[in-house]
């Protein structure tokens, strides 16, 4: 009697292993971008919490925020998101939207502040990347 596995059963183990990979690696990168967004967040949370104080500061108007937010902001660092912006264009005195882009991946995250309360939150995909960007922001819970 041979003791030993022959090439066969080998090649059966081989199968289902590299079938188990297979299966688990979109689940392993979803969860990892669902890590790296919480950076994301916790950055435009406090940006908001900021936003809110000079809100609160300047008597009710969110004229200039722009430029505390580049001077007086206590930044956090972070390796995947670029720092909140003021998206201008659709920013008032008493309605603010900020934004931090993810640096390589395919959609942005929004808070929208109105009279010192946070009123609304987003993923938007990129240009370019909408199937990458949908996917990503359903995965992190946004919705796009």
């Amino acid at each position: 009697m041979q003791k030993g596995f022959t090439l066969i059963e080998l090649l059966v183990v081989m199968i289902i292993v590299s079938l188990l990979v297979v299966a688990s690696v979109p689940k392993y990168k979803t969860a990892m971008e669902k890590a790296r967004a919480q950076e994301g967040i916790n950055n435009l949370s406090l940006a908001a919490d900021q936003a809110n104080g000079y809100y609160m500061m300047q008597e009710g108007s969110y004229a200039n925020l722009a430029d505390f937010l580049g001077r007086g902001m206590d930044k956090a660092h972070s390796n995947y998101f670029t720092e909140p912006q003021v998206v201008a264009a659709e920013s008032t005195n008493s309605h603010v939207k900020l934004q931090v882009q993810r640096t390589d991946k395919g959609y942005n995250l929004n808070i929208i502040i109105e009279d010192g309360q946070v009123v609304g939150r987003e993923c938007q995909p990129k240009t370019g990347a909408t199937e990458e960007g949908t996917r990503l922001c359903d995965a992190i819970g946004w919705g796009a």
